[in-house]
């Protein structure tokens, strides 16, 4: 009845499907294979079913037989009696919830028996049976069975649940059942066996499994998917693999994740002289003290890097901690990744404010996590009352940008506190923090707030986005946790000379900064005269535009730019959910010229479409 395995199911047993195929389906296929051309099948419990599903079956190419054994709740000796007139001869017997090569068969078949005689698919290799305390144990002397049974405590070998048997079987069988009203085949195995009449045939390295519980039904599906449907069965020695079979070694969750789109990137190397207005990166490029310290750097590359002690100690000390409160990464990509790794079990929630970065929920994802996405505000406002109504008992960790991308704007440090008094993991992200007026950092909050990880770049205001650095600050209980999960050598040499490098001398850095700043408030009051154009104030190196009154669709105006040489985003990756366009600050010269585009894209488009419209106007009352 297949309690243990299909006890909340409606498909009986045997139509468990393994690797997409029903088990008594591989088990048919296999005999087949092997030069079988009639099977007989002893039916039991929802039976019907069973028949109903064999029989359409398209592809068996058996002559089939079916038998009804009323009596399914007995013994399976007895279900070998049920079908004991089609026993007139030598033949394969197979328990259909058994998946094994077809080298089992095949040994079995090359058994040389004695008259009246009978064999049994035995495994020596007693360490990998699955489930041995489940296993029918054998006990064997010079190649012939002389015991078997589950309880067996001196055994030699494993059922593997294949035999080659006869009418003798049978009868031993009718004898047993005549005396004790039921019988088991190891009843029949051992009646035969007292007579040396019982032969184990040595299934060698041949797989198989037994597939009576849910732990066996996962290892069975491992099998067939490191295996293929043969087991790894190689009588002519090659084997050919399926590319595509490659997907079916990841989970679930990995199959349906997708991967971050960076064909923005690819469009902006397309062509020289594209103004990269996209990605939210410094216009700024690295300075000649970071580079001569980068070539330093390089001359010892045949050595792994340091463990990044003297980095992590600079960064300490900026925010009045030490190093213990740091983790360092290969951008702050890897840090969010590395928490959500650390705290996230498959089907367990992260929660999300969005439109927001789109990484949070696509490493939730890879992970098996469930995200939880609460929308901000038509204002462009952090829902705190929201976030804080879709906790569940399942709620992990909480993402919090700010400012914000792409929407720009800061969290009130009184909400943060709010949330971080749930005591659940809370990510500040602060990769934009530099850019505001103020420079506000809430790294204070890591003395009140155990549960608070800081995460920061050096990707936006130090302009290393190439060199790809990030770090967390965080309780040293927190960073102990990550430092379990995060590989070694991950942040190299070359990255953290760059870093010490420009930690060293920060006037260069307040001085793009400033610039910085300035052109993003020129860029907020230049679009802003462009008809149909909201910008909104921001506090990051980007303005979020929205795009609607315009009439015209995000991907149409970035297109149209993109034709003119000028790159920004458009921004339904990150959730937002109407026509929403950002743009990254640039140079002076940078942002002048995307002001410019811009204005004569949208006026452009415009009137083309109001040229379709009249047109189609005037058709209409020709008509």
């Amino acid at each position: 009845m297949g309690s243990r395995l299909v006890a909340n199911e409606s498909l009986p047993k045997p139509l468990k499907p393994v690797g997409g195929v029903p088990m008594v389906v591989r088990v048919l296929r296999t005999l087949k294979d092997e030069g079988i051309r009639e099977a007989v099948i002893v039916l039991g419990f929802k039976g019907e079913a069973i028949r109903d599903a064999l029989l359409a079956e398209p592809d068996l190419g058996l002559r089939l037989f079916f038998v009804e054994n009323k009596d399914f709740d007995k013994r399976n000796g007895v279900s070998l009696l049920a079908a004991k007139r089609y026993v007139d001869r030598e033949c394969i017997l197979s328990m259909a919830d058994h998946i094994y090569s077809p080298e089992i068969v095949r040994r079995l078949r090359a058994l040389e028996l004695p008259a009246g005689a009978s064999a049994l698919g035995v495994d020596y290799d007693i360490e990998r049976c699955f489930d041995l305390p489940d296993a029918t144990k054998v006990r064997v002397s010079s190649g012939r069975i002389s015991d078997i049974g589950k309880e067996l405590g001196d055994y030699d070998a494993i059922d593997t649940g294949v035999f080659r048997i006869g009418p003798s079987l049978v009868d031993e069988l009718e004898r047993i059942h005549a005396c004790q009203g039921d019988c088991s085949l190891s009843d029949g195995v051992r009646a035969l066996a007292m007579r040396g009449q019982f032969l184990a045939c040595d299934a060698g390295d041949a797989r198989w499994i037994d597939v009576d519980t849910p732990q066996a039904f996962q290892r069975a599906e491992a099998m067939v998917r490191v295996f293929g449907d043969d087991l790894g069965d190689e009588p002519s020695g090659t084997r050919t693999i399926d590319p595509d079979a490659m997907e079916l070694f990841a989970p679930s969750w990995v199959r349906a994740a997708q991967p971050y789109k960076e064909d923005h990137f690819e469009k902006a190397q397309s062509r020289e002289g594209i103004i990269r207005m996209m990605s939210n990166e410094n216009p700024y490029a690295p300075s000649p003290r970071v580079l001569a310290a980068v070539r330093d750097a390089a001359e010892r590359g045949h050595v792994y890097p340091p463990s990044g002690k003297e980095l992590r100690e600079r960064l300490g000390e900026r925010d009045g901690v030490s190093m213990d409160h740091v983790v360092l990464g290969s951008g702050s990509t890897e840090i969010i990744d590395l928490v959500i790794r650390t705290f996230v079990a498959p089907g367990e929630e992260v929660l999300l404010s969005v439109p927001t970065f789109s990484m949070y929920e696509a490493r939730t994802r890879v992970v098996g996590g469930v995200p939880v996405l609460v929308h901000m505000t038509e204002e462009h406002e952090f829902d705190v009352p929201a976030l804080l109504g879709a906790i569940t008992e399942r709620t992990k960790v909480i993402f919090l940008c700010t400012p914000n991308n792409p929407t720009g704007n800061r969290l009130q440090e009184a909400h943060i506190r709010r949330v971080l008094r749930l005591g659940l993991p809370t990510v500040i992200d602060e990769a934009y923090f530099e850019f505001g007026v103020t420079e506000e950092t809430l790294s204070h909050l890591l003395a009140e707030f155990p549960n608070a990880i800081i995460i920061r770049t050096f990707s936006k205001a130090f302009g290393l986005a190439g060199f790809r650095l990030g770090y967390s600050l965080a309780h040293p209980a927190v960073t102990r946790l990550l430092m379990r999960v995060k590989v070694p050598w991950n942040v190299p040499a070359t990255t953290q000379a760059a870093a010490l490098a420009m930690l060293e001398d920060m006037s260069e850095l307040r001085s793009n900064l400033a610039e910085l700043r300035a052109g993003r408030q020129y860029l907020v009051d230049e679009i802003g005269k462009i008809g149909g154009l909201d910008p909104i104030p921001s506090e990051g190196n980007f303005v979020l535009i929205d795009a609607h009154r315009t009439g015209l669709s995000s991907d149409e105006i970035l297109q149209a730019m993109f034709a003119e040489g000028v790159l920004i985003r458009s921004l339904a990756v990150h959730r937002a959910e109407r026509g929403f366009l950002r743009v990254t600050v640039g140079t002076a010269l940078e942002n002048e010229r995307c002001v410019e585009v811009m204005r004569a894209a949208v006026a452009r488009l415009r009137r083309r479409s109001e040229s379709k419209l009249r047109a189609s106007a005037l058709h209409g009352d020709a008509e």
